[in-house]
C-alpha cells in the first residue's frame, strides 16, 4: 500500500496520493434488484415443486456475474488521485477545490469522491461523483466558503466505485492529510468599486504633494556646487567627471512608516454576522468575529498604504505580542503580512495594552502613524487602552478605530417596559456616557478616534487614512 506524504501549503497547492487501503464490498442497487428477482421464479414451485432449479440457476448466475464484475474491479493501487485549490482560500469568499483522479484499467470506471474536509471549510461532507475513463485524467471540482482564519487540518479522501456492469461496488480511503491556511478576506462588504476609487484618490492625492528640496536625505538631482553647500553633499564621482565640483540636491523622503496595530484580546472574540449585499442573494451571511473583521481591514490598509508608496507595518496583541512586521513595502512584504494575519489568535483574557505601546515604541523610533484597531472596555476606572493611548500619542500620530455596537444605542433609546428592562436601559446609558468621557480626553490629547461597526472597520480605517494624507498631517 502507497499512502500520501503529507504537504502543507498556505496558498493554492495541491496533495496527491495513490488509493491506500480496501475498506470493503458491496452489492450495489442493481445486483440486488437482480437477485431478488430470482424471487418471481419461486411463484411456480407453489404449483410445480420440480422447477426450483430455475430460480437456483438466476440466482447462480447473478452471483457469477457479481463475482465477474468484482474481479474487473480496479484495484485501489492503480487509482491517482489530486486534490487541489484553485486559488487561496480566505475567509467568506467561495473557493474552489478540484479532484482529478486517473485509474490504469482497462474499464470505465464511475467513482465517488468524499473528502474528510474540515469543519472551517465546509459543514456536512458532500460527494461528488466523475467517470473516469482509462489513463485519462477525470476531474471534479467542489465549492466552500471559509468561515475560520488560520491553519486547518484536512483528512482522508474516500471513493466508492463500481465496474462496468455495476452490480458491485468497492469502498477504499486515501490517505491524504494536509494541513492548508485560510487567509483573511481582502474585501469587506462595501463593494470592489468603492475599494479602488479609494486607492485612486490616495494615488492622485500622493502624486500631487509638493516636493521639497533642499531638505531630508533622499536623493533627487545633481547640481553645480554653490558657495554655502555642505562638503558631505559634494559628489566625488561626477566631480571627477566633469572637473568641477557638483553638489547632490536631496528631497524630503515621502514614504511615511504605518502601524496596523490589532487588539486581540477578550473583546474581540465578540461574534456578529455579516450581511451579504442584495445583490449577491445566493450567499449566505456569515459569522464571523471582530478580530476577523480587523485582520480584513489591516489587509485592505495595507494595500492603500503600499499603493501610496508609504511603507506599512504590523503588531497584533493580546496578554504578549502574537505577531509583528517591521516598516516595509512591495507584494513580499504584504504576503508576509498575510500570512501573520491568518496566524492571529483571540484570547480570552484582556489585552495588554500597555505592553503592546512599549513594544511599539522601541521598534518605531521615528514619529509616524499608528492606525489602531481596539475596542474600549467598560469599566468604572479610566480604561487602559486610554491610559496606553495617551502615552503613545506624545510620539505619533495614533487612529483609534474603537469597534461599537448599535445594538447598545438601541438599548439606551428604548422605552422600557417593565422593572427588568429600565435596569437595562439604564445600564447601557451608563456604559455610552462612560465611554464618550473617555473619547473626549483623548481627542483633548491630540488622538484621532474614529467609532465604527465591525463590518466596516476596514472603510473607516481606510477613509480616514485618506483624510490624514491629504491634510499633510504625516
Amino acid at each position: 500500500m502507497q499512502t500520501l506524504i503529507p504537504q502543507q501549503i498556505s496558498a493554492t497547492g495541491r496533495t496527491f496520493g495513490r488509493m491506500g487501503r480496501v475498506v470493503g464490498y458491496g452489492i450495489t442497487a442493481r445486483g440486488l434488484s437482480l437477485l431478488l428477482a430470482g424471487l418471481l421464479f419461486s411463484v411456480p414451485e407453489f404449483f410445480h415443486p420440480h422447477r426450483l432449479w430455475i430460480m437456483l440457476a438466476w440466482d447462480g448466475v447473478v452471483a457469477l456475474l457479481i463475482l465477474v464484475d468484482a474481479m474487473l474491479l480496479v484495484t485501489p493501487a492503480k487509482i491517482n488521485i489530486i486534490r487541489r485549490f484553485l486559488h487561496s482560500p480566505a475567509i467568506g469568499q467561495p473557493v474552489e477545490i478540484e479532484y482529478e483522479i486517473s485509474q490504469l484499467s482497462n474499464g470505465i470506471v464511475t467513482i465517488t469522491v468524499t473528502d474528510d474536509l474540515h469543519p472551517a471549510l465546509i459543514e456536512m461532507p458532500r460527494p461528488v461523483t466523475l467517470t473516469a475513463f482509462p489513463r485519462e485524467a477525470a476531474k471534479a471540482s467542489l465549492t466552500v466558503s471559509p468561515r475560520e482564519r488560520g491553519d486547518v487540518e484536512l483528512g482522508k479522501i474516500y471513493l466508492r466505485y463500481k465496474g462496468a456492469l455495476g452490480l458491485v461496488e468497492r469502498w477504499a480511503v486515501c490517505d491524504c492529510e494536509q494541513e492548508i491556511r485560510i487567509f483573511p478576506a481582502s474585501e469587506q462588504g462595501t463593494s470592489n468599486t468603492e475599494l479602488y476609487l479609494m486607492r485612486a484618490r490616495q494615488i492622485d492625492l500622493q502624486k500631487r504633494r509638493l516636493r521639497l528640496r533642499g531638505i531630508g536625505r533622499e536623493f533627487e538631482s545633481l547640481r553645480d556646487y554653490q558657495r554655502g553647500d555642505e562638503l558631505r553633499n559634494i559628489s566625488w564621482t561626477a566631480t571627477a567627471r566633469r572637473a568641477k565640483l557638483i553638489t547632490r540636491q536631496f528631497t524630503t523622503e515621502r514614504s511615511q512608516q504605518v502601524w496596523v496595530v490589532i487588539d486581540a484580546g477578550r473583546l474581540s472574540r465578540t461574534a456578529f454576522e455579516l450581511k451579504h449585499a442584495a445583490s449577491d442573494p445566493g450567499q449566505q451571511d456569515l459569522i464571523v468575529t471582530q478580530l476577523d473583521q480587523a485582520a480584513t481591514a489591516a489587509l485592505m490598509l495595507a494595500q492603500v498604504i503600499g499603493s501610496s508608496g508609504d511603507k506599512f507595518a504590523l503588531l497584533t496583541y493580546g496578554r504578549a505580542i502574537q505577531q509583528q512586521l517591521l516598516p516595509g513595502n512591495g507584494a513580499p512584504h504584504l504576503r508576509i503580512m498575510v500570512d501573520l494575519l491568518s496566524q492571529t489568535k483571540s484570547e480570552r483574557s484582556e489585552a495588554n495594552h500597555l505592553n503592546a505601546v512599549s513594544r511599539l515604541k522601541n521598534l518605531q523610533r521615528r514619529r509616524g502613524l499608528v492606525l489602531w484597531v481596539t475596542e474600549m472596555a467598560d469599566s468604572v476606572g479610566r480604561p487602559e487602552v486610554v491610559t496606553a493611548a495617551s502615552e503613545l500619542v506624545r510620539h505619533h500620530l495614533v487612529v483609534l478605530v474603537l469597534l461599537q455596537h448599535p445594538e447598545l444605542e438601541a438599548l439606551s433609546t428604548r422605552e422600557p417596559a417593565n422593572a427588568e428592562e429600565m435596569f437595562a436601559s439604564t445600564a447601557a446609558q451608563e456604559i455610552l456616557e462612560r465611554r464618550r468621557a473617555s473619547i473626549v480626553k483623548l481627542r483633548q490629547q491630540g488622538v484621532l478616534v474614529v467609532e465604527t461597526t465591525p463590518g466596516e472597520v476596514g472603510a473607516a480605517a481606510i477613509t480616514k487614512y485618506l483624510e490624514i494624507k491629504a491634510q499633510g498631517l504625516i
